[in-house]
């Protein structure tokens, strides 16, 4: 069973959202879909019975990649302090599509 705290969501610099826990891999390109999935699982669902599960589709992003801009990766805890913060400085059109459609404020 999947826990918050073993998810990441990870956007790409291409505009993709890969959503993933410890046994769900599964890559969007739609921030909306993505966010409802999140939600989801903030909300203290599980990933057990979902469809689309893409083992291929999981990541194991560096440092280095976030740093060169690459990738930008938020666990469990950070999403839920940008909702409480309830605004996000982005310049990520898939960060922004996310974050909004969970009700977040794109500064």
């Amino acid at each position: 069973m999947a826990t918050t705290q073993q998810m990441q969501v990870i956007f790409d610099n291409g505009g993709g959202v890969t959503l993933q826990t410890a046994e769900f891999a599964h890559h969007y390109m739609d921030g909306k879909q993505t966010a409802d999935d999140v939600r989801a699982l903030l909300d203290g669902g599980t990933t057990r019975g979902w469809e689309g599960d893409e083992p291929e589709a999981r990541l194991e992003v560096s440092q280095e990649e976030i740093r060169n801009g690459g990738y930008r990766v938020y666990g469990a805890e950070e999403i839920r302090q940008v909702l409480a913060a309830a605004e996000i400085d982005c310049s990520w059109a898939n960060v922004g599509d996310f974050f909004g459609a969970l009700g977040v404020k794109i500064v």
